[in-house]
């Protein structure tokens, strides 16, 4: 091989080794690019500085505030504390109605690493077993329907009829497979989301689940903005206060 044709062909080495290089690191930087661009930038957190206790009244539509304890709780561990930023729990009575639990479990921050504790968890874990649990649909006030559960949990000695839904961010998963797929979603649009779990229950027989649903519209009707977008989250309850 001659002079030149060894020339040529180091040439053409060294001009493919470019071109190879340049594409590998043309493929890095899409990447850390594509990683700086999605990388959730803004938290979002509808409670902001104020505390769960002094946003919902302790009367409102007839209902007034009797006890805070006699609810099932998420299991306790550190997994919970680490979950939930605030948890309120209150049992409400009325006069013409059996008496109800509220939960609300608030989270300031959903990273997709953390997930709220479903009633799916926590009722077995007590000893319930779970002998229906439906999709159901909450209408709080007209045009705002939220997609929830429902479900009956029963032990030997008692009954209880619960609807829940959780929010996380402006998504409103009813399964465990939906939550995931909510937080990655909001931190593809840059957000790092919250996120609330609302469970209402009753003891007792009967078709208990109209009243549930009862409670919800009071409770809605009665809270202010700043509850309200705890409750919908920025989209249907609008953005966060200062």
């Amino acid at each position: 091989m001659n002079d030149e044709s060894w020339g040529s062909r180091v040439a053409g080495d060294r001009s493919r080794l470019s071109r190879r290089q340049m594409l590998i690191g043309g493929s890095f930087l899409v990447a850390a690019t594509a990683g700086l661009v999605l990388k959730p930038r803004r938290a979002q957190n509808m409670l902001g500085s104020a505390k769960l206790e002094d946003l919902v009244p302790k009367q409102f539509g007839g209902w007034r505030f009797n006890t805070a304890s006699g609810l099932v709780l998420p299991p306790a561990d550190q997994l919970r504390d680490q979950i939930y930023s605030q948890l309120l729990t209150r049992v409400y009575v009325r006069d013409d109605r059996p008496p109800l639990m509220m939960l609300i479990a608030y989270s300031g921050s959903q990273d997709g690493t953390l997930q709220v504790h479903r009633p799916e968890v926590c009722y077995p874990a007590s000893g319930y077993r779970l002998t229906q649990n439906e999709p159901h649909t909450v209408t709080l006030a007209p045009g705002i329907a939220l997609p929830s559960r429902d479900i009956l949990a029963e032990t030997d000695v008692r009954r209880e009829r619960l609807i829940y839904w959780t929010r996380q961010g402006s998504h409103f998963p009813t399964r465990w497979s939906e939550q995931r797929t909510a937080v990655i979603a909001e931190n593809f649009a840059g957000i790092i989301p919250d996120g609330v779990l609302v469970r209402l229950s009753t003891s007792g027989d009967g078709a208990t689940t109209p009243v549930l649903d009862e409670f919800a519209r009071d409770l809605y009707g009665a809270v202010g903005p700043r509850m309200r977008r705890v409750l919908l989250g920025p989209t249907l309850g609008g953005p966060a206060a200062g």
